[in-house]
């Protein structure tokens, strides 16, 4: 709908003009009239019209002084001078202030139309246009976080992209030849269970999406979506060649963004490279954020003062990496792996050939300690790509990827195991429930421990083993008691109850009926 004005000092013609409007032009809504210049202004700030027919010839402020105040404020609405011919020479210097159309008295109605035509043609297209571009605004709003997690992890895995530098720097619309490396890495919570883990990944995204709206307020800056629990940032440099202004400044900017977010996670901060060695200061970063001696918010130059001898390496924590492997808990090896990364990268620091060795050997090592799963084929693909990649950053997440394949594929082969126990363990109870059974024989028969059985068994059906049990040799005893002529007593024994009176009582207490109502309700 259009919004139309209309201000004239002459009663007779705003309601002429509000008739027309009314009874032959769609779309066009009557919103309010004036009676001078004064209320002309106020009434075009208070309702916005789209279209304001205005009369030159007014008291007090003229309608030529009125359209200049009203434009300071809503330069977009389409003005239509309405004057009578003595005044005309006024139209012409109302054209220069961009009215569009001018209307002489008397109004012709067919002027009238025409004109609001016209003007909702001019409306409807600005509006097309401002839709259009509010939806290409939204597109690239949605595409931007992935276009800069493209930026980034292109130059963690250091591919060609200095001759893409303009078209980045026109996107982003910034300088991008020298910068630093942030890096927030997110606190492990430990996650162990499905429901712990589902929670800690909504915790993660909205920390992510906290952190990156608090670092945009004080910072233009590139931030990659999160990987292996940290969030890497790229912040441009200022021009500045003073390294000490600039360490500062670093950690101010990181301090205002921890205050906004509060904490859950540690800052390290690289020192600043030209764009080339973007790597080398994502891996100062890394160190100053695992630095065991810093703070929440840790600078690489800060922990150059300090120069431990290296520490021997985790043995302990590569066996505990394995044994959650083993078990098929994904989170904790995961977490352990980082563990391992982190202990290479600070011990053997710019050593990339040593740190690929040993990713090598740790995978050499997990692949003979975890059973064969079928995909060794793709295991030794996996080793070749190692081989020839000399990226620490991609072969950090080749191993994360191998780490999350085999766990998946452990746990697959595991679940097949499981559910043909339980078919064996179920199919054993069923061939055996008229007999005494107890929840060891059913353990020993599928060889289990009797403990871990029990648990096993509820897990994987849902009910208890004496619940199990009991479920079965009452259903057989219905189909006893109304398919068959034996006694109660017979019905009994052939349930696996040696004592009639205890069988009627768990009968009763299962169906709510002793066995002899049972069987009377069924006949009858």
């Amino acid at each position: 709908m259009i919004k139309l004005l209309i201000a004239d000092d002459e009663p007779i013609v705003i309601s002429s003009i509000r008739f027309i409007v009314e009874k032959y032009v769609d779309g066009v809504e009557v919103v309010g009239s004036a009676r001078s210049g004064k209320e002309a202004i106020e009434k075009a700030l208070e309702l916005k019209p789209d279209v304001l027919f205005m009369d030159i010839h007014m008291p007090g402020i003229n309608g030529i002084e009125a359209i200049r105040r009203i434009q300071e404020h809503h330069p977009d609405i389409i003005f239509v001078i309405i004057t009578a011919y003595e005044y005309f020479q006024y139209a012409k210097e109302a054209v220069n202030l961009g009215v569009s159309e001018y209307l002489l008295k008397p109004i012709n109605k067919n002027s009238i139309i025409e004109t609001l035509q016209e003007a909702g043609t001019v409306i409807r297209s600005r509006r097309d246009r401002l839709k259009q571009e509010t939806a290409l605004v939204e597109k690239i709003s949605k595409i931007l976080p992935h276009m800069e997690g493209q930026f980034i992890y292109s130059r963690l895995l250091q591919s060609e992209l200095v001759e893409d530098l303009d078209f980045y720097e026109d996107l982003f619309g910034m300088k991008l030849t020298s910068g630093y490396v942030m890096v927030a890495v997110l606190d492990n919570p430990g996650t162990k269970s499905k429901e712990e883990s589902l929670v800690s990944s909504l915790m993660k995204q909205e920390l992510y999406e906290n952190f990156s709206m608090a670092l945009k307020s004080v910072s233009s800056c590139l931030i990659g979506l999160p990987l292996f629990d940290q969030i890497v940032v790229y912040i441009p440099g200022r021009g500045s060649t003073d390294a000490y202004e600039d360490r500062n400044c670093a950690i101010e900017i990181a301090k205002a963004v921890m205050e906004k977010t509060g904490d859950g996670y540690r800052v390290g901060i690289g020192r600043k490279y030209h764009l080339e060695h973007f790597y080398e200061s994502y891996q100062e970063a890394c160190m100053a954020a695992n630095f065991s001696g810093g703070d929440r918010i840790t600078h690489f130059e800060d922990i150059q003062l300090y120069k431990p001898e290296p520490e021997p390496y985790p043995y302990a924590r590569e066996e505990m990496l394995l044994h959650k492997f083993m078990l098929g808990d994904l989170q904790g090896a995961l977490a352990l792996f980082e563990d391992l990364y982190t202990w290479l990268s600070l011990n053997y620091r710019n050593d990339h050939q040593r740190i690929k060795s040993k990713l090598i050997e740790l995978f050499i090592l997990t692949r003979r300690t975890v059973p064969a799963t079928g995909a060794r084929s793709e295991e030794n693909d996996f080793l070749h790509h190692l081989l020839k990649t000399d990226n620490i950053f991609e072969i950090k997440i080749e191993y994360v990827n191998y780490l999350k394949s085999t766990v998946t594929q452990l746990q697959e082969c595991r679940k097949k195991e499981l559910n043909g126990l339980t078919l064996k363990a179920t199919q054993y109870i069923e061939e055996n429930y008229c007999n005494n059974i107890t929840l060891d024989d059913v353990a020993r028969h599928v060889n289990m421990s009797y403990h871990y059985f029990s648990k096993f068994f509820k897990e994987s059906t849902g009910i208890n083993f004496m619940d199990y049990l009991t479920d079965l040799r009452m259903k057989r005893a219905k189909e006893f008691l109304t398919e068959t002529g034996l006694s109660i007593k017979a019905v009994s024994y052939e349930t696996g109850y040696s004592d009639p009176n205890y069988f009627s009582k768990i009968f009763k207490k299962h169906t709510g009926l002793t066995p002899t109502e049972y069987r009377h309700n069924a006949v009858r």
